[in-house]
């Protein structure tokens, strides 16, 4: 049995693809992984360093990177103070597999044993509530299943978006800033580097690279723009799209990812870079173009077959969720960590609870639907309390177990085919989504707002 080779460059992963699928060998290759979580440091950036538990002992953790029907066994080992397991984010896999409702105590660990599915770029975090705690201080990591077509890019490149809320010595402060209901970051980091400490993207004019962005923060929406190009956008978490788009700038709710295509229309010695809409807190990738060129390379993307499920909304959807927050503390033992709760806007017994149809997880109603039947699901964002409190803001709706189709985003049907494992819910709008749970079992779907997630939006959805 061989062992998969984990490749790890200063998080900015430039892969050779050729390279990997001749490691990678023929179908049906296992990789074997051990994986740590461990307490350390990190430097964000020269004369900054904080506190971290991390996959493998960096930030982001170990990649995990493998192809389209591979068996993958990682032996995941606790070496926290703290309870914890791992949620493989967009991946559709085997309820016993999933993560949430593994528990792996300190000093032991917990072997996971499955067969990567669609190609695409995932990633994989801790669910084990409260989430924020624990997520928030780098336990997060890309898992990338890589299609033939990646082997024919120029380079592969993931880049990992995260906030942190520090003091100047980069102490980790609790709670959250000032006037926020989330925890929102003050320094803002790509591959766990911030400011100088960012590596450049190197480019050769006539090359084309695909870019894969993640956003693991816990609350905060990244915008990410380039200078001088273009991104072709491909795929958004990891499904491709029926009809790629161009465009400078993205932007990723919490726990969305998105592909795109970079061609390098530059010259040797041009500089260009992609900055965050808030730059002034530190992401800011240097592009930078190399000596020579090479004939321009075609993108070797080419669209899906269609394979809607509808093509408008449903008349009555089968199940209507409706996000909102209420003042009060949540029943059934919940908890709330994190966000206004942690952070001591609230005093007392009285806080803000985060709702789907007036109730907080786990006293959410579950949703029983049948193995391998189509179910249509209307989601709105009623999330009055914020608004009123100027604090108007989407939800990012994640499902575990399987992937959608977006029929409607306020009833006005997407540019094409888009799917998706998690979608932002505009603020006073609504969605439609219609998915096929192939796996029986519990699964959750919660808002990726981590705050909003541990405070109680969230429910589960039963297969059977």
């Amino acid at each position: 049995m061989s062992r998969l080779r984990i490749i790890d460059r200063s998080f900015l992963i430039r892969i050779s693809m050729l390279f990997m699928f001749m490691a990678f060998g023929v179908a049906g290759f296992a990789a074997e992984l051990k994986i740590e979580m461990t307490q350390g440091q990190w430097e964000l950036k020269p004369g900054l360093s904080t506190s971290i538990w991390a996959y493998g002992g960096t930030v982001p953790g170990t990649p995990i990177i493998v192809r389209q029907g591979e068996r993958v066994k990682i032996e995941v080992v606790n070496r926290l103070p703290a309870a914890t397991n791992i949620h493989w984010h967009g991946l559709v896999l085997p309820n016993d597999q999933d993560g949430p409702f593994v528990e792996i105590q300190p000093g032991s660990s917990h072997t996971y044993d499955f067969t990567a599915g669609a190609s695409g770029t995932y990633w994989y975090h801790p669910h084990l509530m409260p989430v924020l705690p624990q997520l928030d201080k780098g336990l997060y990591a890309p898992f990338i299943v890589l299609a033939p077509e990646d082997g024919k890019y120029s380079g592969d490149h993931t880049y990992v978006l995260d906030d942190w809320y520090l003091d100047a010595r980069g102490k980790r402060l609790e709670g959250v800033a000032s006037g926020d209901m989330e925890r929102y970051g003050n320094i803002e980091t790509v591959n766990g580097k911030t400011e100088e400490a960012i590596a450049p993207l190197i480019l050769r004019s006539g090359e084309l690279h695909k870019l894969r962005f993640i956003n693991a923060s816990t609350a905060a929406f990244h915008t990410i723009a380039i200078s001088g190009h273009s991104f072709r956008v491909t795929h958004t978490d990891g499904h491709a799209l029926a009809q790629p788009y161009s465009t400078d700038k993205v932007t990723l709710a919490p726990g969305e990812r998105i592909d795109v295509e970079l061609f390098a229309s530059g010259k040797e010695g041009q500089r260009f870079e992609m900055t965050s809409s808030r730059r002034d807190l530190g992401i800011v990738i240097p592009i930078v173009y190399d000596k020579g060129s090479v004939p321009a390379v075609v993108s070797p993307f080419s669209a899906p077959q269609p394979r809607a499920y509808l093509a408008g909304p449903p008349d009555r959807p089968d199940f209507t969720l409706e996000l909102s927050s209420a003042m009060g503390m949540m029943g059934g033992g919940g908890m709330m960590q994190g966000g206004m709760m942690g952070g001591g806007m609230m005093s007392g017994s009285s806080a803000l609870r985060w709702t789907i149809n007036g109730k907080s997880f786990p006293d959410t109603v579950p949703l029983d639907v049948a193995v391998g039947k189509l179910v249509t699901m209307r989601i709105y964002n009623r999330d009055m309390m914020s608004m009123m409190m100027g604090h108007q803001m989407d939800h990012p709706i994640h499902l575990h177990g399987t992937y959608f189709q977006v029929v409607s985003i306020n009833g006005s049907a997407p540019k094409g085919e888009l799917w998706k494992d998690t979608i932002p819910v505009p603020s006073g709008g609504y969605v439609d989504i219609a998915f096929v749970m192939t796996n029986p079992g519990t699964w959750l779907l919660h808002c990726h707002i981590i705050d909003h997630e541990d405070g109680g939006m969230m429910t589960a959805v039963r297969a059977k």
